[in-house]
């Protein structure tokens, strides 16, 4: 009778073991999965972040409608409202002057990150000629501040502001 307790006792102990077991395993998969998504999730907003700065800061006086399309179709909201409020002063501004201005991104930092929002800051410089300069090249640093929000599988730019 006493082994056949035992027997019961350690059948049941293995039970809870393998479930424990299967458990742990199940979770440590859904930490991976988990921070895989993360990382895509990061590697995919300084991707839209890059792209969104690169076509922003961007300027070539003979092809300013292609540009501002660019940084149209990635603003989302009240950003693309004001920007497409003030295309017409761009065109003007740049045909007027001759502006040339081509963005490089250094760095792209996020602040804030889950899975429909982000805050990203990012560090750029441009080359820039245009009357104003002369016709001589000038680097400006830029550092920007981008809200972004996920619609459908594309990360947008909500809101953008330059930061000191």
């Amino acid at each position: 009778m006493d082994l056949r307790r035992l027997n019961v006792v350690l059948m049941v102990l293995g039970l809870a073991l393998g479930a424990t077991v299967a458990f742990l395993v199940q979770s440590e998969e859904s930490t991976a999965t988990e921070a895989e998504q993360h990382g895509q999730r990061s590697l995919d907003v300084t991707r839209a972040a890059t792209a969104q700065v690169q076509a922003f800061l961007g300027i070539d006086h003979g092809n300013v409608d292609a540009q501002a399309q660019v940084v149209l179709d990635g603003a989302t909201g009240e950003f693309k409202q004001q920007y497409a409020e003030e295309l017409d002063s761009l065109r003007r501004s740049a045909r007027a002057q001759q502006s040339t201005a081509e963005a490089t991104v250094l760095e792209v930092g996020i602040s804030d990150i889950d899975a429909t929002t982000a805050s990203v800051f990012v560090a750029a410089d441009t080359v820039v000629t245009s009357n104003a300069t002369d016709g001589t090249s000038r680097t400006v640093p830029w550092r920007i501040q981008l809200d972004m929000v996920k619609e459908g599988d594309r990360w947008l730019t909500a809101g953008l502001q330059f930061v000191g």
